[in-house]
């Protein structure tokens, strides 16, 4: 059994704008992180997702859904995240491309990318600075990307942990200003890092501190409902995403 655990996003004025959404997976009597990602299809990705946005707080503007490079670039990925969008307007569906290497080339991303752009689900680039998702890939995707993510996390291992991470928040706070894109920061563990948040003007924040993943608790008898579908395109979402600036 697999569920979505989802940890609330917020802005710098403490509005809650939405949930980043982390797949586990119940075995033993506990929810833990799954081994092998590439387990589950599309279409249980599609339908858990369905039924747990239909789950949550009314007025969630956005919800995110983190996909490795390898489900990023599948048609059947691409068609149910679409999908995903129709069914839940108007929320927000942010498909997040994952740091992780799969040897997938730049070109097939760019292409996957675009796909996701033209049915107007906000493609962002998760975790950069880290793994794959370069300053490089970053220009090469630049048309179809929405929203870059800065992991403070990523970098706790350091004992120079400030020194380390503040160019790197100065680069990508002004390469996200120079593109046009969202800035997000995850990781914020103290209330002293929130200051963090507001020196370099993230639009998003997300953190232990703001809130723990918790399982979304759904109606299970939607997961038992089968269907295929063919990539589809929608009407423009622009007034929404205003709506989240």
């Amino acid at each position: 059994m697999i569920r979505f655990f989802a940890q609330p996003k917020y802005s710098l004025d403490h509005e809650k704008l939405g949930y980043d959404f982390f797949i586990r997976q119940y075995c033993n009597g506990n929810w833990i992180f799954p081994k092998n990602f590439a387990q589950f299809t599309a279409l249980q990705l599609e339908k858990l997702a369905i039924a747990t946005i239909t789950a949550l707080p009314k007025g969630t503007n956005m919800v995110s859904i983190n996909l490795d490079q390898d489900q990023f670039v599948d048609d059947t990925f691409i068609a149910s995240m679409q999908q995903v969008q129709k069914q839940c307007e108007p929320v927000e569906v942010v498909i997040e491309l994952t740091e992780h290497h799969h040897n997938i080339s730049i070109a097939k991303l760019a292409v996957a990318a675009q796909q996701y752009q033209n049915a107007h689900l906000w493609v962002c680039l998760d975790d950069v600075g880290t793994g794959d998702n370069t300053a490089t890939l970053a220009e090469q995707l630049d048309p179809y990307i929405t929203e870059y993510k800065f992991a403070l996390q990523n970098f706790r291992q350091h004992t120079d942990f400030s020194t380390i991470i503040s160019p790197l928040l100065q680069f990508w706070r002004k390469f996200a200003e120079i593109h046009h894109k969202f800035f997000a920061i995850e990781g914020f563990e103290s209330a002293a890092e929130i200051a963090i948040g507001q020196h370099y003007h993230a639009n998003l924040l997300q953190g232990y501190y703001l809130g723990y993943p918790e399982l979304v608790q759904i109606d299970a008898t939607a997961l038992n409902n089968s269907g295929t579908h063919k990539i589809i395109d929608f009407h423009s979402h622009e007034d929404r995403r205003r709506n989240l600036q």
